[in-house]
């Protein structure tokens, strides 16, 4: 089976989901190797230029619908590599994770403190003090209160 792959670098962390990628180099032709899943697909590749070797750290294969992270090359020949791939949920399915509403429990810059969290300790320690006022009160007793 014969498909379509768009080859990129990668300059963004793995677990960003809109990820900047630039494009190396033309569209190539690959096909499958031998028993591989589409989790993990080893592909065969002819042709890559030898600069954008280097270069190449992610691919997009339009007939899977998906991207994937290049995690090794091997070279074969001098014009035939094997390209080991990981699926990159995060950007495959960023539509559908952009779209989602949810109520973030946790996260690890902003807090929200009427949330319960395990993880982020509060103490609720209060503080007392009593000070007297030096000519008081006539006739009136007064509770200041202060918070902060």
């Amino acid at each position: 089976m014969s498909f379509t792959i768009k080859c990129y670098q990668n300059l963004s962390e793995n677990n960003v989901v809109d990820k900047y990628i630039s494009q190396v180099g033309s569209d190539l032709e690959g096909n499958l190797k031998d028993n591989c899943s589409i989790i993990d697909p080893v592909i065969m590749i002819q042709g890559i230029p030898g600069d954008n070797i280097a270069k190449l750290n992610y691919i997009y294969i339009p007939s899977f619908s998906r991207y994937y992270y290049v995690n090794n090359i091997e070279i074969e020949n001098t014009n035939l590599f094997i390209l080991h791939c990981h699926v990159d949920v995060l950007m495959t399915y960023k539509a559908g994770i952009r779209s989602n509403s949810a109520v973030i429990a946790r996260q690890e810059n902003a807090y929200n403190l009427y949330l319960p969290d395990s993880a982020f300790k509060t103490y609720s320690n209060p503080h007392y003090q009593i000070v007297k006022f030096p000519s008081g009160f006539s006739g009136f007793h007064y509770v200041l209160t202060v918070a902060g």
